[in-house]
């Protein structure tokens, strides 16, 4: 099996020529739409690296939705509770995006959130195949909100 063959790239809404742009020596078949059951799938096939490129309304519904988790992370990072504030009242996902932007702060909120989502997806990865630790390595990239360009990155390479 080569390294290609062991690679899993999931892709947000609109985000899959962004996806190809990204990883273009890696044949279409590694594409699929963010699905945990895909990666599942994968897993118990021997991937060994899981690639996940999203906005943030993706990435949010991954870990279970946006209700209290932009906020947390940033508070996480530090950015006050006067913006966790506007954070936590903003109507739709793409206002956080456009709050974080406005101060400053969508770097490392969302490189937070990419952290997030790489540990989410490396603990579905563990408790597909049964095991405490995850046998595959997972990145995260964020997409910008037209899902053209990244803005964001976390993860860690296949072994």
């Amino acid at each position: 099996m080569t390294a290609a063959e062991k690679t899993l790239v999931m892709y947000g809404d609109g985000a899959r020529e962004a996806a190809r742009r990204m990883l273009p020596n890696l044949p279409d078949a590694c594409f699929v739409p963010v699905a945990a059951e895909r990666l599942r799938e994968a897993v118990k096939a021997g991937l060994a690296q899981v690639v996940m490129v999203a906005r943030m309304q993706e990435q949010a519904a991954f870990l279970g939705g946006a209700a209290g988790l932009l906020e947390s992370i940033t508070l996480d990072m530090d950015c006050g509770p006067a913006l966790a504030g506007r954070v936590a009242q903003a109507p739709a996902i793409q206002d956080v995006y456009d709050v974080w932007d406005a101060a400053g702060k969508l770097g490392p909120c969302g490189r937070e959130l990419c952290r997030r989502t790489a540990a989410g997806l490396e603990r579905l990865a563990a408790e597909a195949e049964g095991s405490a630790d995850s046998p595959v390595a997972a990145q995260v990239v964020l997409l910008d909100a037209a899902g053209e360009r990244m803005v964001g990155m976390y993860g860690r390479m296949a072994r």
